[in-house]
């Protein structure tokens, strides 16, 4: 990693807040982590140790609790990362903040993951994830988030208990309703029903408004928790209506923001980055063999029709 350092202490001391702050629903202000987006997708690698640098920690947060495991989250990370290098081209600043973008490859990897890890063992450390997330900062590191998490935050906050615990565990361990049901000892309609109204809640405190029917299918959705047969079919509505994919950007932004307030777990290891360079290094080498060939064909493809006008000429 070499020249990289720790941006948030680094940015502390300047007094500013840290770009890995700045992530918000405006998609009109300025986002630091669009522009490394930019560049990485133009194969600009040191863009892409910096976007790391500044992202790499928080987003090993979030895959840990979902996994509940050290050494699977950095497996996480290390893929994740690899298809930001490939996609950084997809992302389109226009429908939300770059940070939110990462949180969601982040998170769909780490669910994957989970899934697989329960099929194979059945088993997860249990963590508090709302303790995680609401849990005081000291005053330093309370000034460094950003205006829009420090919202979010505090109208999940103001949450009965009951709503509050169910959005924290769906989203960031990734429960399932029925595994929320089950963690939590109530009916499967009671853990919905939870979800679905602390998540209306948070709507009227952030905007004032009611959520419709729409807009609370993708709220539900972003927040996780939907059986996977009622995922696929929103998935597909998603794709033939554009207001739905509107709405599930916009809480996907909002929900990313929590994530701020996930404890500080200092820079982003560099075992891991390592391990993506290494990755970086073979995507090279697999990129360079078929343009090799495509060169020799070439070269031999026009020996071939050199000798052939020299045949017919003579």
């Amino acid at each position: 990693m070499g020249e990289l350092f720790n941006l948030r202490r680094g940015m502390a001391t300047l007094g500013v807040a840290p770009m890995i702050a700045r992530p918000s629903t405006d998609t009109t202000s300025f986002d630091p982590l669009a522009l490394l987006l930019a560049e990485v997708a133009m194969g600009n690698e040191r863009a892409f140790a910096r976007l790391y640098e500044l992202t790499g920690g928080r987003l090993l947060a979030i895959a840990r609790g979902i996994v509940g495991r050290q050494d699977v989250a950095e497996d996480v990370l290390q893929d994740s990362l690899l298809r930001v290098w490939r996609w950084a081209y997809r992302f389109e600043p226009g429908k939300g903040a770059a940070y939110g973008w990462l949180v969601r490859i982040v998170r769909n990897r780490a669910l994957t993951a989970r899934a697989t890890l329960q099929r194979r063992e059945h088993v997860q450390e249990a963590l508090d994830a709302e303790t995680m997330v609401l849990g005081e900062p000291d005053p330093a590191d309370r000034a460094m988030r950003s205006e829009d998490a420090r919202r979010v935050n505090s109208c999940l906050a103001n949450l009965p208990a009951n709503h509050r615990r169910s959005i924290t565990l769906v989203y960031f361990e990734g429960l399932t309703h029925s595994e929320l049901a089950e963690r939590l000892g109530v009916q499967l309609g009671t853990a919905k029903s939870w979800v679905r109204r602390g998540l209306a809640q948070m709507n009227r405190c952030l905007t004032g408004n009611e959520l419709g029917g729409r807009e609370l299918v993708a709220a539900e959705y972003a927040a996780g928790g939907l059986p996977e047969i009622v995922r696929r079919g929103f998935e597909r509505r998603r794709e033939r209506d554009a207001r739905y994919c509107r709405a599930v950007d916009l809480w996907e932004d909002r929900l990313a923001l929590l994530t701020e307030f996930m404890p500080d777990t200092g820079p982003a290891p560099a075992q891991v980055w390592n391990r993506i360079e290494q990755g970086l290094a073979r995507e090279r080498i697999a990129m360079r063999r078929p343009l090799l060939w495509q060169i020799t064909s070439g070269v031999l493809v026009l020996a071939v029709v050199a000798l052939l006008i020299r045949l017919a000429g003579g």
